[in-house]
């Protein structure tokens, strides 16, 4: 059956008070390497990804899509937003109006996601350039590495090992999701990457999953939240799962609300070609949706992860 695992929102109180000094936990953590930006607010030319292909990713918790409209955790929502354009210069935009997607699942009740689409009040510069949203055989996504951007705008790395609908403790926002998990040489884990391991913390809920196809950046989703194991602390570098929305589930309910506007998504395609033993594990990742859900009671911090 499709698994609901009840989340910890990563803090929506959280994110407004402390979203500058909270933020991922990094493996092998190195300014050089993990911070998007140098000490001076340039360009780090060291970073894990090209900031020319960054406009559009927000300087906190949001992504551009289109010219006028930006997705974003619904429990955590800025409603004003920062991006830095391509001729270096950075700019602030309101938003003017906000609907949360819908996540459908067959035989079930429609619920909304934890993705709110925002709408601006005007378009942005030519110079920020919206992030096309990953679409395709979202299945072949399993296995392939993302890059997380977190709430001090610093990224890292991880492999992406599950796609499912999961939901907050209280049951909202059933969302479908990519789910990773944090593992190092030290807190027990398997298939980590080493250096640059990431795992979300409080304060990054909204930020970007991003992954690189053919030399081009898609938008994966927006960071929901975390499954701590009981004893477990994420902070101190225990292994646990982090979860971000899967926004290409979501493609035709977008594309209908921005088409509206008079405005179209940019994509970019994943595709696979399984071997033969990997088909029927690939359609067991998505053929149980309609039969119900697997509800798994997960302890609270009592810290929603944003």
């Amino acid at each position: 059956m499709t698994s609901i695992i009840r989340l910890l929102l990563l803090g929506i109180a959280l994110l407004s008070i402390h979203s500058r000094v909270s933020a991922a936990i990094i493996d092998g953590l190195d300014p050089e390497r993990h911070d998007r930006f140098l000490s001076d607010g340039e360009p780090n030319p060291s970073f894990l990804v090209d900031e020319s292909l960054l406009s559009g990713v927000a300087l906190h918790g949001a992504v551009l899509i289109t010219p006028r409209h930006y997705v974003t955790a619904a429990h955590a929502s800025p409603t004003e937003v920062t991006f830095r354009g391509t001729d270096g210069i950075e700019r602030t935009y309101q938003s003017a109006s906000s609907q949360d997607l819908t996540t459908v699942i067959p035989g079930q009740p429609s619920a909304f996601s934890d993705i709110r689409l925002h709408t601006l009040a005007s378009d942005v510069a030519p110079s920020v350039v919206p992030v096309p949203i990953v679409v395709g055989a979202l299945d072949a996504l399993i296995g392939r590495t993302l890059f997380a951007m977190d709430a001090q705008m610093r990224a890292g790395r991880n492999v992406i090992d599950a796609i499912g609908v999961v939901e907050f403790e209280d049951g909202s926002r059933d969302s479908w999701t990519v789910q990773f998990s944090y593992d190092t040489d030290t807190n027990g884990g398997t298939g980590g990457l080493g250096r640059d391991e990431i795992g979300l913390l409080s304060g990054d809920s909204g930020s970007a999953a991003l992954i690189e196809i053919d030399g081009q950046i898609g938008l994966i989703g927006t960071h929901m939240g975390i499954d701590v194991p009981a004893g477990a602390n994420a902070g101190a570098g225990d292994r646990y799962d982090s979860f971000s929305t899967l926004v290409g589930a979501y493609e035709d309910e977008l594309s209908s609300l921005v088409s509206a506007q008079g405005y179209s998504l940019g994509t970019l395609s994943i595709t696979a070609v399984p071997e033969p033993t990997a088909c029927g594990f690939l359609l067991a990742v998505w053929a149980p949706v309609g039969l119900g859900r697997r509800r798994r009671n997960m302890r609270s911090t009592g810290n929603p992860v944003g």
